[in-house]
């Protein structure tokens, strides 16, 4: 009998210390998990005096304050990090952390991302802001979650327009035979081809030098991009044609995300989405004064009527709209 209440005893006082040992060690796990910072880069290829570098500095102090210095943000812009698809393939693998991308190179990676890159989708910076808000933005950002990616929300480039040395362009015939440099992307190398030009796939970094040294007759990027990379300087030549609305899309690697507690995933949707808006509404207040500088500067401003360049792209809707999404394109179209 006493043989068994000494066993007894022992047992309880294992399990007891056991217990103890348990407990402790859930509060140094806690502990670590609070300690963890993280020092994140996001890059980029705007120039540094842009509104979207400008901002996104802002929302990486935005968001150190509000994590109360675990997480910090060093925003590289101009390509210092690499050029959009070389930044996307390094968050897709975990090697970059942050990239503020425009969606025709996002498109490469998931193709839904590639409807933006339809000519002439858009009638006005409202109804594309209505789209990229509501519930096709979301569906599109979710969809980069296949990739390795998460799409956080989606900011502003701008409309698209043409810049060219050679002549002033008021109807698609005014187009044919220009060099144009775009972006790597199919939808646009078919719709500058159904418009007349030659597209030349060039990364952004090589624009400025091809511009000047005449290797190519012209590009096209919305009033931000034009000014602030001074391209106007080797271009005599703004149409306004408006023909894409280029949305950013602010994108972070999913490896990154993962490590993220549930509060600072909040923090990160939140600043993404109120930084995106204070970017774009500094962007409409900057186009004016783009374009007063390129006037005073001696540039020539044309505002086509853009009907015949409508009609004449509408064998590119008919080419893509079947892998992109009928449904998805009459819901943007038919937004009002």
């Amino acid at each position: 009998m006493k043989k068994s209440k000494v066993m007894s005893f022992i047992l309880i006082g294992f399990l007891t210390l056991s217990l103890l040992a348990g407990c402790g060690t859930k509060s140094p796990d806690k502990a670590v998990s609070n300690d963890q910072k993280w020092e994140l880069k996001a890059g980029h290829v705007a120039a540094a005096s842009h509104p979207m570098n400008t901002e996104l500095i802002e929302m990486g102090k935005q968001i150190e304050q509000k994590t109360n210095g675990r997480v910090k943000i060093a925003v590289f812009p101009e390509a210092t990090l690499g050029g959009e698809r070389e930044m996307l393939e390094g968050a897709k693998l975990g090697t970059m952390d942050i990239v503020l991308s425009t969606t025709a190179v996002a498109g490469n990676f998931d193709p839904k991302m590639k409807i933006f890159d339809l000519p002439f989708l858009f009638k006005g910076r409202e109804q594309a802001i209505k789209v990229l808000d509501g519930p096709i933005g979301q569906q599109l950002l979710d969809g980069m979650s296949s990739q390795g990616l998460v799409g956080l929300s989606f900011w502003e480039n701008g409309f698209r327009n043409l810049t060219n040395s050679k002549r002033p362009i008021e109807k698609p015939e005014d187009i044919q035979g220009l060099k144009i440099r775009t972006m790597e992307n199919p939808i646009h190398l078919d719709a500058w081809k159904a418009l007349g030009a030659s597209p030349t796939p060039m990364a952004f970094a090589e624009v400025f030098t091809a511009l000047q040294q005449g290797t190519i007759d012209g590009q096209e990027n919305p009033l931000a991009i034009i000014s602030t990379s001074r391209l106007y300087e080797v271009q005599k030549y703004v149409a306004l044609t408006n023909h894409n609305y280029s949305p950013m899309v602010l994108i972070i690697s999913k490896k990154v995300w993962d490590s993220f507690p549930d509060d600072i995933k909040g923090i990160f949707k939140e600043q993404a989405m109120s930084n995106a808006i204070v970017e774009r509404q500094l962007l409409k207040q900057a186009d004016e004064k783009y374009l007063s500088d390129m006037k005073a500067y001696g540039t020539v401003i044309t505002t086509p009527d853009t009907t015949s360049f409508r009609e004449k792209v509408k064998p590119v809707y008919e080419k893509y709209s079947k892998d992109i999404g009928e449904d998805i394109i009459k819901q943007i179209l038919d937004t009002k």
